[in-house]
């Protein structure tokens, strides 16, 4: 495990922050990435022959997933894990100025 390996670090311990924010991120993308690939099964297999007015098949229920419960938490999952990567490098930005020496 790279971050909690201490070959290159001097007199730093382990980031524990660093730890669970990565377990976190990826903990988030994998209910979205596993929600998702159900909802495309849920699509092309079980509601092949959607009858929606506008389009049938599979692109029709696409129409209807995002507002079922399965989309929600999918949309979620994707805003959360970008709120923690846009905080992740904002954050670092702030860190990368007080290690510069002189400044």
């Amino acid at each position: 495990m790279a971050l909690a390996n201490p070959a290159h670090r001097k007199e730093e311990g382990i980031k524990w922050w660093l730890v669970f924010y990565t377990m976190a991120m990826f903990s988030f993308v994998t209910v979205y990435t596993a929600t998702n690939l159900h909802i495309l099964s849920m699509t092309f297999i079980d509601h092949r022959g959607s009858c929606d007015p506008n389009a049938a098949g599979p692109i029709g229920y696409q129409h209807h997933a995002p507002y079922t419960h399965l989309g929600l938490l999918s949309n979620i999952m994707f805003d959360l894990n970008n709120w923690l990567a846009d905080g992740l490098l904002v954050s670092s930005l702030f860190d990368a100025t007080l290690t510069l020496p002189g400044v």
